[in-house]
């Protein structure tokens, strides 16, 4: 692949709306990315064979239901190659990710990142720790089924088109206290599709030149058009949500307790206390370090 460079300004933001909306509301923004050879069916196969060890790549195979979890469509499937050199026939989904550490792909993805922190200001670069961009590859009409994540998302539409159905994350009659203790404490696969909640969520219709922000634990699914689908996916972890997760266990553990612990946010002084605690007792135990086996994205400072 000849080496590519994104637009000066992937993205603009004359709106503010990254700043007044992130992490609050989902909302859609033009970018200039599509159109770029690196979305390329043959590039991007050339750079899936570039990922040491795939680094955790996941791809699945045949129909795909909205209320199916990620586990459904890898048992007997096809060989990583074999799925996206054929994608167009074979109904697959693939995520390649890590791809910002890519020597050919990163330069583009890593300013991507850091123009996403810079549009949304201070608030957003004092949370961040680690910046990642995903590669997702989709056959026509297939299905991204019904689920939530634990990282802050901003899906930027590069090939394709497709509809994509975002739910409000604050909605607590979509997805409970208790259901975010077990998405927290349990399995971040997790998440409950209420066909009957489907007319609540925002209805995009999302093509190449397009992206939407998916707040933390905001539910969402899509559903392909007649075409291979080509999107990046650039999330980012968060002290916030780190601190959420440890609220999260602790009220589960609090639980099997007997007790009925108050809900994250709901009385500040109780979750400093509670987190307090849980950080004493995690001290007393010296959990080893976490080594990540990659190279990370974070972003610059001020």
């Amino acid at each position: 692949m000849t080496r590519t460079t994104a637009a000066a300004t992937p993205i603009e933001d004359p709106q503010g709306l990254f700043s007044r909306n992130y992490n609050r509301v989902n909302f859609m923004f033009p970018h200039e990315l599509a159109g770029n050879p690196m979305w390329e069916l043959k590039n991007l196969v050339a750079l899936s064979r570039r990922m040491p060890d795939h680094r955790d790549t996941y791809w699945s195979n045949g129909k795909i239901a909205v209320s199916n979890n990620w586990e459904s469509g890898q048992k007997d499937r096809l060989t990583l190659d074999e799925t996206l050199v054929n994608i167009e026939h074979n109904n697959s989904l693939v995520i390649l990710k890590h791809t910002e550490q890519d020597p050919q792909y990163g330069p583009v993805l890593q300013q991507v990142l850091a123009r996403i922190v810079q549009l949304a200001g201070e608030q957003m670069r004092c949370d961040v720790t680690v910046g990642e961009v995903l590669i997702l590859v989709s056959s026509p009409h297939r299905v991204t089924p019904y689920h939530m994540d634990g990282e802050t998302n901003f899906l930027l539409q590069v090939a394709g088109d497709k509809k994509f159905y975002v739910f409000d994350h604050t909605d607590r009659t979509l997805v409970s206290d208790l259901e975010l203790e077990k998405f927290y404490s349990i399995s971040q696969v997790l998440a409950n599709y209420r066909p009957e909640r489907q007319a609540d969520a925002n209805a995009y219709e999302l093509r190449a030149g397009f992206g939407i922000h998916v707040p933390v634990n905001a539910p969402h699914w899509v559903q392909n058009y007649d075409n291979v689908s080509v999107a990046l996916s650039v999330t980012y972890e968060l002290r916030s949500v780190d601190r959420l997760t440890d609220l999260h266990r602790i009220n589960r553990r609090l639980r099997t307790l007997g007790l009925r612990p108050s809900p994250p946010g709901t009385s500040a002084w109780r979750d400093e206390v509670k987190l307090a605690a849980y950080r004493a007792a995690r001290r007393l135990r010296k959990p080893p370090a976490v080594l990540r086996p990659y190279p990370v994205w974070t972003p610059p400072a001020a």
